[in-house]
């Protein structure tokens, strides 16, 4: 080949090139960002309406309904999940992957806005959130004071911190959890209230038009302009007691007079520690895409920049810190790639028993890896643990190339001596090119469907696949230009004379005695084709009749962290402190535990998502790092051990960084229009559910009603007086949860102003409808002129699914393969008796899976068509490429005994596994083929050939086999930090090139021989 020619004859030249190269790849390795995962936006949007005060059945009806109605009509929307809460409804929608996720934002952002007009009155703002449901805060810090209490701690971290770790170029928001807030509190007397006649509503138009500050224009002189403004904006709590509200009998009632006004703090929503001591905290996420190591290194920068400002009493505590996981996630990847080309190393130096010839093939490794962070860095991808698997897997495959071609170099020197060396290297080198360039191919063409997919799997894995495509390219032209040149320099001319010692002179005889056995095995495999052929099916049909049952199916592998969350669930109706004193109940008795270092209990906060819930807690437990292997059975036991508490639901799940990538293993949904009815199917299913072995962490959506007061107006009565039902309800509300409509601005900070009855004068319910309401005359009226009330239970929650009304049943499985328990719920319920226009189906894991799965098998499809297109290219036939094709499915053999061997799923990465083995199994096939017909092609008669072909090519298919399977191994025993993740692609790749290796060792000969009746000869 030219190129081989060029670098032959210019040394220098190609040397500056890859110095070049070089250098450009580690100018390039700084400016690429660093993650666990591929950077990607999840095409999921939430919209939540708050609507204070309103049962979910009212939210339901005026909220969800004509919101569903306007969000319905998104383009690219693959799901609408409504929650309807007391006082929020809550839209969270699923966009297909692949939209134009900014125009499908403001599009949400308008139909919302539409939707709004038919909202009543007192509704909140909608707001329109993208939602990283699938990354966890970069880090979370902690705050806690010796001697200030958490509300000064909570103002500190507030006004000091928040803004100055914003402005930081990877953080995208920062957000306080914990802590007290305080606020203004005008407590009204209802007495006073009364007797003057005023309302709620009242005081906030006065407050609201008195706390302003209003431009007024500009004087204009000859020399200058004065602009005038009108300064009324309140800055003390002075100020605010002065505010005249209205008069009586001439005389100004003032607001001091009708309400006590002073600083409170906000009743609690949330409250955090860690390892039992009570903090505000920080919850710091990186900005899309961005540099999640870069963003955590920055945030502990500042913080160190800023501890001269900090008080001496103040403490911080790093409660997370994701950049530690992926920092040791990627050394470990970075560590397993190396262990793997040592491996690599050393059975190219048992083969070819020379140091130099090694060291010549060990060099293509770092050119090829290092040159490819360059076009990594061009293409905007990331450093993470997929890209740097892909490196990691890469590596047995870089050295293929090169492999081929010393070892034919090698061959040809020693048959011919160095008459010509230029000559003799020159031909070695064309005599391997076609089928080297075309076996590169059919690996890289494996990836080309990954680019037509849609969906997270794609979005994951995408950066591996052009990893690999990357390295691949690089390493051919490596091989027929850098080997070939280090080989015309420094290879030894002499026939046998290049052997390392006993041990590799040991070896190699040894290496002769297999190659012996392999020519008479291989001349019996011929005259029993047949035979031959049978065995291998009926060795396929076994293992898949014995392995396939004995291996799990799963979206994405679990990884260890060595982390669980307990989740405590109350009654609906619980208050935040009755849930604070259980979950410190727990916290206690798991911090004694000898194999715990860290605590950290959230209460009040529920899901990634931050939904506010009084009644619910979350224990976050860091085991110490001898105990990670046993994190199994240490949440098995706390299962056990906090299962019986009265009236809570107690879940232990695992933490790691796929938990917010795959959904609840199991989903059931039913659905229907009555909600009775459909509660009351849904607790008989549920029923059926937690019967099924392997069930844990069962919840459903079922829940107990909430107690409420139900206040009926009497319509006749109040359309006499001229009040309306929405004049009633914003008055009840108003008088319950009270006005927050104008802020403070003072005191170095800003507080919101909260108006409300003064509740130690409101003892009982019933005095609440002495709340007066003003007629369309002026006069006042108390509520119960008008009302009366009833104590009744309405549902704590509604859910929909793509408008329609759903129960969600969601478990967690255990002990039980996946498939297996998923199998029995679906056959329980396959013939349960619904009513009419009722049904049940399945989401969560299940359905992620099929549609995952879907497209991969089609993916696989056309990775199949592709390589055989590129087979049929170079041989020019449709046979040959038919015959190397069949090591793809007799290859399933060592997949499913490497998943089985490995302790690996059936799962994404191992079907991605699959799609890369196809691109590989077939390589060794080509190189044989080919030989065999350039020996054919010389007058050899068939079977000859393929006895001289197989025996000639069993040296470089056993290296370029053996190479990557060592070079895989690690990755395939899963070794170190976020090992998990990669292993069951590894052990497809290190089990099915395995037998595919024997395969094209006996069985392709076999086939070849008996459907190829072309007259080469």
């Amino acid at each position: 080949m030219k190129i081989t020619r060029v670098s032959i004859n210019r040394p220098v030249g190609t040397i500056l090139i890859i110095i070049t190269a070089i250098v450009l790849g580690f100018f390039s390795i700084p400016k690429i960002p660093v993650s666990f995962w591929p950077k990607f936006v999840a095409p999921t949007l939430i919209v939540t309406v708050p609507y204070p005060g309103v049962s979910p059945e009212e939210v339901e009806s005026q909220i969800a309904v004509p919101l569903e109605e306007e969000l319905s009509t998104v383009d690219g929307v693959d799901e609408i999940e409504t929650i309807c809460m007391e006082g929020l409804c809550q839209e969270i929608i699923r966009f297909n992957w692949g939209i134009n996720f900014d125009e499908a934002k403001l599009t949400v952002q308008d139909k919302t806005n539409r939707a709004r007009s038919r909202f009543p009155v007192g509704v909140l703002e909608p707001k329109v959130l993208q939602v990283q449901d699938f990354i966890p805060p970069g880090i979370e810090l902690g705050f806690y004071s010796t001697k200030r209490d958490l509300n000064e701690v909570r103002d500190f971290i507030e006004s000091k911190l928040k803004n100055r770790l914003l402005r930081l170029k990877d953080v995208a928001t920062v957000q306080t959890i914990g802590g007290n807030e305080q606020e203004v509190v005008i407590k009204v007397n209802p007495d006073k209230l009364y007797s003057y006649g005023i309302t709620l509503s009242q005081i906030n138009a006065a407050l609201t038009s008195e706390n302003m500050n209003i431009p007024a224009g500009k004087i204009t002189t000859s020399l200058k302009n004065y602009y005038i403004r009108t300064i009324g904006e309140l800055k003390e709590i002075e100020d605010i007691k002065n505010i005249i509200i209205s008069y009586s009998g001439g005389a100004p009632v003032f607001l001091k007079d009708i309400a006590g006004i002073s600083f409170e703090n906000k009743e609690r929503n949330t409250i955090t520690r860690i390892n039992g001591k009570e903090i505000a905290g920080l919850s710091i996420r990186e900005k899309s895409g961005g540099n999640m190591v870069a963003m955590c290194t920055e945030v502990k920068k500042e913080l160190q920049r800023m501890e001269n400002e900090l008080p001496s009493d103040i403490k911080i505590v790093v409660i997370q810190d994701q950049s530690l996981f992926v920092k040791k996630s990627i050394r470990n990847v970075l560590r397993n790639a190396g262990i793997g080309a040592l491996l690599a190393g050393f059975i190219i130096l048992l083969f070819l028993g020379n140091v130099r010839n090694t060291l010549i093939i060990a060099i293509s490794i770092p050119i090829s890896i290092i040159t490819t962070f360059i076009l990594i860095d061009k293409f905007n991808l990331t450093i993470n643990t997929i890209s740097l698997g892909g490196l990691a897997l890469g590596v047995g495959m870089i050295v293929d190339s090169s492999v081929v071609v010393i070892e034919n170099i090698f061959r040809h020197l020693q048959e011919k001596g160095s008459t010509n060396r230029f000559k003799i290297i020159m031909d070695a080198t064309d005599e391997v090119a076609q089928a080297i360039t075309a076996s590169t191919l059919t690996s890289i063409v494996v990836f080309l469907p990954l680019v037509f997919l849609m969906g997270l799997f794609a979005v994951l894995l995408g950066e591996l696949a052009l990893t690999v495509v990357f390295a691949l390219s690089i390493s051919v032209i490596v091989s027929l230009t850098v080997v070939p040149m280090l080989s015309f320099k420094l290879m030894k001319t002499e026939k046998a004379k290049s052997r390392l010692g006993l041990f590799t002179t040991g070896w190699q005889k040894f290496f002769e005695k297999i190659s012996n056995i392999y020519r008479s095995s291989l001349n019996f495999s011929l005259n029993h084709r047949i035979l031959t052929i049978f065995i291998a099916i009926i060795i396929l049909t076994i293992s898949i009749i014995i392995l396939i049952p004995r291996l799990d199916v799963e979206l994405l592998p679990s990884i260890n962290e060595g982390e669980f969350r307990l989740e405590i669930l109350l009654p609906e109706s619980t208050r935040l402190n009755y849930t604070n004193k259980i979950a410190e109940q727990i916290e206690h008795k798991i911090m004694r535990r000898k194999e715990v270092e860290k605590v950290y209990t959230v209460v009040g906060i529920f899901s990634a998502r931050r939904d506010l819930k009084p009644n619910f807690a979350s224990i976050t437990v860091t085991l110490k790092k001898e105990y990670y292997p046993y994190i199994s059975s240490i949440m098995e036991e706390m299962r056990e051990e906090w299962s019986n508490i009265p009236g809570a639901k107690i879940a232990v799940r695992q933490i790691d960084v796929t938990e917010g990538m795959k959904r609840e293993p199991v989903n059931v949904r039913i659905g229907g229009n009555n909600l009775s009815t459909l509660n009351s199917i849904g607790e008989r299913i549920l029923n059926i559910i937690k019967e099924v072995p392997g069930v844990i962490n069962i919840n459903s959506s079922v829940e107990e009603g909430l107690p409420e007061f139900a206040v009926r107006i009497d319509r006749i009565k109040a359309g006499e007086l001229g009040i309306t039902t929405a004049q009633v309800a914003r008055t009840l509300r108003a008088s319950i949860l009270g006005i927050s409509g104008s802020r403070l601005t003072g005191y170095g900070n800003e507080y919101d102003i909260n108006i409300k009855l003064d509740n130690k004068k409101i003892p009982y319910i019933n005095e609440l409808f002495d709340i007066p309401l003003k007629t369309m005359r002026g006069i006042t009226v108390p509520l119960r002129a008008i009302a009366s009330v009833s104590l009744e239970k309405g549902p704590s929650e509604i859910k929909h699914f793509d408008q329609q009304r759903v129960v969600e049943i969601k478990a967690d499985i255990s002990g039980r393969a996946q498939r297996d328990v998923l199998n029995e719920i679906k056959n329980k319920l396959k013939n349960y008796p619904l009513p009419s226009d009722y049904f049940i189906t399945y989401g969560g894991q299940s359905r992620a899976i099929t549609d995952s799965f879907r497209s991969l098998i089609q993916a696989l499809i056309i990775a199949i068509f592709l390589v055989y297109v590129v087979m049929g290219a170079q041989f020019n036939s449709f046979r040959h490429p038919f015959i190397i094709a069949l090591t793809i499915p007799l290859s399933l053999v060592g997949i499913l005994l490497g998943l089985y061997v490995f302790g690996a799923s059936i799962s994404m990465n191992a079907l991605l596994g699959v799609i890369m083995l196809v691109g590989i199994v077939v390589n060794n096939g080509i190189l044989l083929i080919d030989y065999i017909n350039q020996l054919r092609i010389k007058g050899m008669k068939k079977n000859e050939s393929i006895i001289k072909g197989g025996s000639t090519r069993l040296r470089p298919i056993l290296i370029t086999s053996l190479t990557t399977i060592f070079g895989m191994l690690p990755i395939a025993i899963g070794l170190g930090e976020g090992g998990e993740a990669l292993k069951p692609l590894g052990a497809v790749v290190v089990g099915g090139l395995t037998t595919s290796m024997l395969l094209t060792l006996f069985i392709i000969p076999c086939v070849y021989s008996l459907l190829d009746r072309s007259k080469i000869e």
